[in-house]
């Protein structure tokens, strides 16, 4: 199957089109909202999603937390749903997100918050669904339908809402116009992408099992990258904050397991980009005296020909983490679709799945 077939391929190809309808379409709410939060006492958010929307919710309290007082906690739906849970989210702020908005675990988190009279927030592709309707407030994907199983526009499209929200709820207005902006320079480094994903789909399309690391602000694009592979390809993937993968999960690292590493180049201050930077290098050291075939994606000129046993996907995109974040999740996606393709399966109709995934 040619990858250029695929409805996946198509729908990773009109994220960029997506960015600039996000903000007109929602510009009234997102203003309301945060009025609503700003005014309110509550600072801490209570996150509720599944799969690539938990993945979206995690990189929003990296972005939230970096530059603002609030705080984010990922919420377990089945405290409410399976186990009538005591828990009281009258002093927070609920947020859930879905990309069909017909998520009936997250929903009933929302419905709980409404409860209790808490803030609350859903975000969806589809402003008929049940979360929208449900919650106090709804920032639209507008991404359009999406048809294909994997999850890909709608991911990117939600980082977006996410990030805009975060931006407009911390000291750093940055963002805000890095997003006004983002399709044009989005759309710009999508052939680089391309090419880049197109070497790499052929060097590791062979490969049973392995992992993917990245750490704070980047840290969900493990989690998003591994799940791609793992729906679309059917390999043995899993996803690590590089912190966590020294606890144990290093030991299965050998010669035949590729490790993907996603290292952002940090655009703070110069003491935290070395910072930063030195925990890059000791991850993917570590990784190359384990004899894994490793894969760098990164944006940070001084990773690149650093290291004499890695493979190189360099983007030349050169934007702080959180903007970076969005030119990660196109190249695990076309990375992914390519792969996919390349070993003889669909990555449209993944075998067990379905579009709309209901949990309780």
């Amino acid at each position: 199957m040619n990858y250029q077939d695929t409805l996946m391929w198509k729908e990773i190809n009109q994220t960029p089109n997506i960015f600039g309808e996000i903000q007109s379409k929602n510009a009234q709410v997102m203003r309301e909202l945060v009025d609503a939060v700003k005014s309110g006492k509550a600072t801490n958010f209570v996150a509720a999603a599944r799969g690539t929307s938990d993945h979206a919710l995690i990189f929003f309290k990296y972005a939230l937390e970096v530059n603002s007082n609030y705080t984010v906690g990922l919420s377990a739906p089945s405290v409410v749903t399976l186990y009538n849970g005591k828990i009281n989210y009258s002093n927070s702020i609920v947020i859930g997100c879905s990309q069909s908005g017909k998520a009936a675990d997250v929903l009933e988190v929302i419905k709980k918050g409404n409860e209790q009279g808490a803030i609350t927030i859903a975000v969806t592709n589809d402003a008929d669904s049940p979360m929208a309707k449900e919650a106090k407030f709804h920032l639209c994907c507008s991404a359009g339908p999406e048809l294909s199983v994997a999850a890909t526009k709608t991911f990117s499209s939600q980082l977006y809402v996410l990030l805009w929200l975060a931006g407009e709820l911390s000291d750093n207005k940055d963002d805000l116009i890095y997003l006004k902006h983002l399709d044009g320079e989005i759309r710009g480094i999508i052939p680089q992408i391309d090419e880049l994903t197109t070497k790499y789909a052929e060097m590791f399309k062979d490969m049973q099992s392995g992992f993917v690391l990245s750490r704070g602000i980047t840290y969900a694009i493990a989690l998003e990258a591994s799940l791609k592979l793992q729906e679309t390809c059917y390999i043995q993937m899993k996803g690590y904050a590089g912190s966590d993968f020294y606890h144990g999960p290093m030991a299965m690292v050998n010669e035949a397991t590729p490790v993907i590493i996603f290292a952002a180049k940090n655009n703070g201050c110069e003491e935290m980009q070395n910072l930063v930077r030195a925990d890059q290098i000791k991850s993917i050291d570590k990784m190359i005296s384990l004899n894994a075939p490793v894969l760098l994606v990164t944006n940070d000129e001084i990773l690149k020909g650093k290291f004499a046993k890695c493979n190189y996907a360099f983007i030349p995109f050169g934007v702080p983490e959180e903007i970076m974040m969005f030119a990660f999740a196109i190249f695990a996606q076309m990375l992914a679709c390519k792969i996919s393709c390349a070993i003889g399966n669909n990555p449209d109709s993944p075998r067990a799945l379905n579009k709309v995934t209901i949990t309780k």
